[in-house]
């Protein structure tokens, strides 16, 4: 995942872009939406999923972004989630326009500049 940008906002406008991309390739949309369905009613797949699958990418913002774990898990859960919904409701992968929405929605919730205090 490259984690570029001028500020948290690049970085994370960068970041849910890379994310659509990747879920918008031949079968990986597929792939997520399997294993996250099967993984509900089994632990260990979730420890394996956690571990391998969104640890290096989780670690990777929380040191780019300075977030605690908590926030970090929202950012990807929202924007993971609703990437991989729009798919499973569609089988199309969200469309550009939809996605630079996307963004515009999530980040305020985590730029400096109007995070409540």
């Amino acid at each position: 995942m490259p984690l570029e940008g001028a500020g948290r906002a690049e970085l994370m406008s960068s970041t849910v872009h890379w994310i659509a991309a990747k879920i918008s390739e031949p079968g990986v949309g597929d792939a997520f939406a399997g294993v996250f369905s099967d993984a509900v009613s089994d632990p260990a797949l979730r420890e394996i999923l956690s571990a391998r699958l969104q640890d290096p990418y989780r670690l990777a913002l929380q040191d780019a972004l300075g977030e605690p774990e908590s926030r970090v898990l929202f950012f990807i859960d929202v924007v993971v989630g609703t990437l991989l919904h729009r798919m499973g409701m569609t089988g199309e992968p969200m469309s550009d326009p939809d996605v630079a929405a996307l963004v515009d929605m999530v980040l305020p919730h985590f730029t400096d500049a109007l995070r409540p205090t």
